[in-house]
């Protein structure tokens, strides 16, 4: 009695020190989550006090736009405004598209360069397997042919007399036998790798090689020189590059009349802006031009110094050269017109 009572108190005991590791163990979990969420209320509340500082910024500037409103001159002048900026957003977007055809297009371009490559060397060596596999199946033929002979001349060696010469075509066949186990190993080895050639695919294309990311850059540098002149007159190209780095506040176009008269010839710009197409068919001999000015600091970089282009040529030749003396003395990369750091490939 006395041992079952010492076992029963030594099982409450370890059940005791078993609830009380449990406790532990599930009070370290809860401040460890507890820990968790106050991390993530104060991430919240960072947030929501950013979204409130938005919120009062864009109340202040619709009030602001509210009262210009109000005044038929600032008005005119807002109108304008946000006219430019429409010009800025609408090139950078043109841009942007133009960056993802090209991309897409040089990527099919390098992909099918692969493929072909990659179809080449592969049917080269289909095609020196195929003729391996035509000598070996050969001397098969030939080895299977003189062991035939042989057997049909130690069927016909018969009688006492003709034993040294039976002896002698056993050892020949044997030779043979083994010669053709060697020659259906080959054959064996050679269907293989046929069958392993033939399961074989081109790898993906990781990324572009530099050759093809310069020209697609150039490209859209050469694009957006032909915007900044299709812009050029009455300066809309850098009242566009100043109303996207200002606030309407901040700018005046006029009185009335003259921003009226801007607005007309905005609206005409617009009309006549040529599209994508259009615009990288004009730009071909502009990128002709640029490869002779493009430098580069490292072998590696896709993007041209800045420095390389510091103007822009009014027209210019089928094979790049410069048709006459006039020039723009804007550089596109150095003020970043249209954002175009942001879409060139880096």
């Amino acid at each position: 009695m006395v041992g079952i009572a010492i076992r029963r108190r030594e099982q409450e005991s370890e059940s005791e020190e078993e609830r009380l590791l449990n406790l532990f163990r599930n009070r370290s979990a809860l401040k460890k989550e507890f820990a968790k969420l106050r991390n993530e209320g104060i991430q919240l509340q960072k947030k929501l006090e950013q979204q409130e500082g938005v919120t009062l910024r864009s109340q202040q500037q619709l009030e602001q736009l509210e009262g210009m409103l109000a005044h038929p001159v600032q008005a005119a002048n807002a109108s304008v405004f946000y006219q430019l900026r429409g010009i800025w957003n609408h090139c950078h977007r043109k841009l942007a598209r133009l960056s993802e055809n090209l991309l897409a297009h040089q990527r099919d371009r390098e992909m099918k360069l692969i493929l072909n490559q990659f179809n080449a060397v592969k049917k080269a060596s289909l095609n020196e397997i195929d003729r391996h596999q035509q000598d070996v199946r050969k001397e098969h033929d030939e080895i299977s042919a003189k062991l035939e002979s042989l057997r049909q001349q130690h069927e016909v060696s018969r009688g006492f007399w003709n034993y040294f010469k039976r002896r002698g075509i056993l050892t020949q066949i044997e030779i043979a036998n083994k010669s053709l186990t060697v020659v259906t190993t080959r054959i064996d080895e050679y269907l293989e790798q046929k069958k392993t050639k033939e399961a074989e695919s081109p790898l993906d294309l990781e990324g572009l090689p530099v050759e093809g990311c310069r020209k697609i850059n150039l490209m859209l540098i050469a694009v957006a020189q032909e915007l900044y002149l299709h812009f050029s007159k009455h300066n809309v190209s850098g009242l566009a590059r100043e109303a996207s780095a200002r606030q309407v506040g901040d700018m005046n176009y006029g009185d009335i009349t003259a921003c009226r008269e801007m607005n007309i010839h905005i609206e005409k710009c617009l009309r006549r802006l040529p599209s994508g197409q259009e615009l990288v068919a004009s730009a071909r001999n502009r990128v002709s031009y640029l490869e002779h000015c493009e430098n580069y600091r490292l072998e590696t970089d896709m993007v041209p110094v800045a420095g390389s282009f510091a103007e822009i040529p009014l027209q210019v030749g089928d094979d790049g050269d410069v048709r006459g003396q006039s020039t723009a003395k804007v550089n596109v990369l150095a003020d970043e017109y249209w954002e175009v750091y942001s879409v060139l490939l880096t």
